[in-house]
């Protein structure tokens, strides 16, 4: 049996793939792909004229506009250069500041890092677990200039209170929707309140295009004309009817933001011809994922040690993750604890993720160590993931309730 202290031979960094010794493992991938879905790759790969910047992007980019009711939708190599778009389209720099949740993922912040400005770290709310509207308001000063929202694990972030907040002082939103394709609130789907929506096709997610892949959705008329430029490399048509075609070349390259270098963050046809088909069963996907937590939650109600997230009247939270939380204080033992009993004797590797990001030598060492976030703090350090992916058979779910139980038991037996 692998145990606490093991490499990590197999997977990556995060703790999923599959290590040798356990009985459950964290897969590297949330689902499977169906054999219309491979078609779908293969044709392009047959027939196919172009590999990239062809028709599968725009018919994946209209069908995503469609599912989602967002204004526009643009297509982009992963969900990272998608809110790297989003920060330049808010024109930020050295002396703005960017309030973002203390408790993300590294690829939601690190994008308004690159630009100079200051990360200001918000506190998450106690019950739902992402960015808390009261705290964003109490770390607004006059050089705030953006809103990172990140709808984490799938749930919603409570968008109605801060599109007032923002309107109050002028600020731009930005949604972090990696997690979170899907999910809505009070029957709008997220991605579509703020001014970018920002959105993950990682092989993590419930929507993957062979590992990498992500979306940009955009609200304003002027911030669209702007992506197709910067999203790549500054190419646009020289103006109509030269007297030849080739003369000077066949391509013009210009700016699209002033002194604002483009980039490359295409996607490739066969993504998208798969990100289209995935569309189809999206929301199929989530509701079998949701009534995977839903069974868990029912059969592990009444044990108190353990605490979930709070899914609000109105709130459609898609589950990218099914995460705990563990107080074993009454007989002195905490969440590493737990872990001890589910790795070592029950064979499960569950896993620790999104340490706060203030916590990590990156963002310290590029001065971004400074918080304020005592509900994360209070919080974390007691938080864990089951293993979890799409369509886990019933006795796995019922493995891990009885784990849990046994566990907690055996804790409780061995009261420090």
């Amino acid at each position: 049996m692998s145990n606490k202290n093991e490499t990590n031979k197999g997977g990556d960094s995060s703790g999923r793939g599959s290590v040798a010794g356990y009985k459950v493992n964290f897969p590297a991938r949330m689902r499977a792909y169906t054999e219309a879905e491979i078609a779908a790759v293969v044709d392009v790969m047959r027939n196919g004229e172009v590999q990239t910047q062809g028709p599968c992007l725009k018919k994946f980019e209209a069908d995503f506009k469609a599912y989602s009711g967002a204004n526009y939708a643009f297509g982009v190599d992963n969900c990272m250069n998608a809110l790297r778009l989003a920060s330049i389209l808010c024109r930020i720099g050295p002396g703005d500041e960017v309030i973002a949740p203390g408790y993300t993922f590294c690829a939601s912040a690190i994008p308004f890092g690159t630009t100079g400005a200051t990360l200001v770290w918000a506190d998450i709310d106690k019950d739902t677990w992402v960015i808390d509207p009261v705290d964003i308001e109490r770390k607004i000063t006059k050089r705030t200039k953006v809103l990172l929202v990140v709808h984490l694990l799938g749930m919603p972030a409570d968008m109605p209170a801060i599109l007032k907040i923002a309107e109050k002082h002028g600020l731009r939103i930005v949604e972090d929707c990696a997690q979170a394709p899907g999910a809505a609130l009070h029957g709008k789907k997220l991605g579509t309140y703020g001014d970018f929506g920002c959105f993950s096709f990682h092989g993590a997610k419930n929507i993957t295009t062979l590992g990498e892949g992500g979306m940009l959705t955009v609200k304003s008329d002027a911030d669209a004309a702007l992506v197709p430029g910067l999203r790549h490399d500054g190419l646009r048509p020289f103006p109509a009817g030269r007297e030849r075609y080739w003369v000077p070349a066949m391509t013009n390259v210009d700016l699209d933001i002033e002194k604002v270098w483009p980039n490359n963050f295409s996607i490739g046809e066969a993504q998208c011809a798969l990100g289209s088909e995935l569309l189809k069963t999206l929301d199929e996907k989530n509701d079998v994922v949701i009534a995977q937590a839903a069974k868990l939650r029912a059969a592990l109600k009444d044990i108190p040690e353990l605490r979930y997230i709070t899914i609000p009247e109105g709130y459609h939270m898609v589950f990218h993750q099914f995460v705990l939380h563990f107080d074993g204080s009454k007989f002195g033992k905490n969440r590493n604890d737990l872990l001890d009993y589910l790795t070592e004797t029950a064979g499960i590797r569950a896993i620790v993720q999104y340490y706060p990001l203030y916590r990590y030598p990156l963002f310290q060492k590029l001065g971004a160590s400074l918080h304020d976030c005592p509900v994360i703090e209070d919080w974390w350090d007691n938080s864990f993931s089951l293993p979890w992916w799409i369509g886990m058979p019933d006795e796995t779910l019922d493995y891990l309730v009885a784990s849990l139980k046994a566990g907690i038991a055996v804790l409780k037996a061995d009261k420090a």
